[in-house]
């Protein structure tokens, strides 16, 4: 596994004449340990979602009798990631003031507990009552991991995201596995896998530490960086769009390739998966092509996506929809990395916990949004096929919009009166 190095280090002298390394860009020493205890944490989300997909049903057996089990048992799948958007901001403020290694830790430490509460519960309020706790962490997680990337390895932060790419597809394959064969045991059995959390805190708790400006930046005693609202609204607003119309595949392709008759849920998932690997490509293009623009960039990854979704709603066969879900898997393994690293560059060190707080909610609640636009384009459009056509188009557009989107510059800092 070619992992990145670390990034760039010059010491600088602490509060005691003891020497202390930091990189080129401001922030603690960057290692491998440390990035892939990052990498970790990103892959929660993952966790909490896909890996209760196939005990749907079970979950349905068991509750099925409660009134509101149509509302309530997709709730226990989504509502980690509706509060993670909700909370999001607020993790990215509380670790940009108290600390990015506490806060860290601590989200980590909340997710392993409220994951596992449905292994000892049998009560429907209390398990979904836990899984909105575990987003509340999730949020923590992912917003503070994601800022830690930025912190820790400065000019070399697109490999790191890169690899985060490739890790939650590989990994949310084997969860889907996973789960199907533990839901198969019981309805209790696919929250064993937040068992698989708990090396992600020990992690945490062995490799993070805090980033440390250089001297210089803690000798700006009476400056401040204003906030940068505008390019954090940006970003925020880029990944929103590029969220919903990423989302509109994964969350439908499998319905798509039911109606060209691709057999059954078996085969369909083997399909997914195998579509799934021109990700991990599109990861490794983002690798190969993080020198362009980030307007050049989403608007690569965008017109690969948008192709690969009019393939998909024009194609007359299971095989020719396949190809397109290929095409677009891989414009989607460029789309997720490009974002995140482009959030990290521009923010500064001091406000990076906020602004990817702003992004994680941006991207959180794209899959949310993702839903209601298709369903929406499906009344318009008459079908889902010909919705996933004219989403195709709009993201085509979205290509060429993306291209004039500006690279983006540092805040200034103020000077308090």
């Amino acid at each position: 596994m070619n992992l990145p190095p670390a990034g760039p280090m010059v010491p600088r002298a602490g509060e005691n004449g003891n020497v202390i390394m930091t990189d080129a860009t401001k922030a603690g020493q960057g290692t491998v340990a440390k990035g892939l205890t990052l990498i970790y944490a990103q892959i929660l989300p993952v966790m909490a979602i896909v890996s209760l997909f196939p005990a749907i049903p079970k979950l349905f057996a068991e509750f099925g009798s409660n009134p509101n089990a149509g509302f309530l048992i997709p709730a226990i799948v989504t509502a980690p990631s509706l509060c993670a958007a909700l909370f999001a901001p607020l993790a990215g403020i509380i670790a940009d003031r108290y600390g990015r290694r506490r806060s860290f830790i601590g989200g980590m430490a909340l997710y392993v507990l409220a994951g596992l509460v449905p292994l000892f519960v049998a009560d429907l309020g209390l398990i979904i009552a836990s899984r909105a706790v575990l987003g509340i962490a999730e949020a923590f997680a992912i917003t503070i991991s994601s800022a830690l990337i930025g912190d820790y390895f400065g000019d070399q932060r697109h490999r790191w995201t890169a690899w985060v790419g490739v890790a939650t597809s590989v990994v949310g394959t084997g969860l889907i596995a996973a789960g199907g064969a533990l839901a198969d045991i019981s309805w209790r059995g696919p929250f064993c896998i937040y068992l698989a959390a708990i090396p992600g805190l020990i992690m945490a708790l062995l490799f993070i530490d805090e980033p440390r400006p250089t001297a210089s930046a803690q000798g700006t005693t009476r400056r401040q960086l204003a906030f940068p609202w505008k390019e954090a609204l940006l970003i925020g607003t880029v990944t929103l769009i590029s969220s919903v119309l990423y989302y509109v595949e994964p969350l439908n392709i499998a319905r798509v390739l039911d109606a060209k008759g691709a057999g059954s849920s078996t085969e369909i998932g083997l399909i997914q998966a195998a579509t799934s690997l021109t990700y991990i490509a599109g990861a490794f293009l983002y690798r190969r092509l993080h020198h362009w623009r980030i307007g050049g960039l989403l608007g690569l990854a965008a017109l690969l996506i948008g192709a690969g979704q009019l393939v998909i709603g024009l194609g007359p066969t299971w095989q020719i929809v396949s190809m397109g879900a290929a095409i677009q898997q891989l414009g989607g393994g460029m789309v997720i990395p490009a974002l995140l690293a482009w959030g990290q560059a521009i923010l500064p060190l001091e406000q990076r916990g906020r602004g990817m707080g702003i992004w994680a909610t941006a991207f959180f609640s794209g899959t949310f949004a993702c839903g209601a636009v298709v369903a929406l384009a499906t009344s318009l459009t008459g079908g889902l096929t010909p919705a996933m056509t004219a989403l195709g188009v709009v993201t085509l557009v979205f290509a060429l919009l993306a291209r004039l989107i500006p690279a983006g510059t540092r805040p200034t800092r103020t000077v308090n009166s």
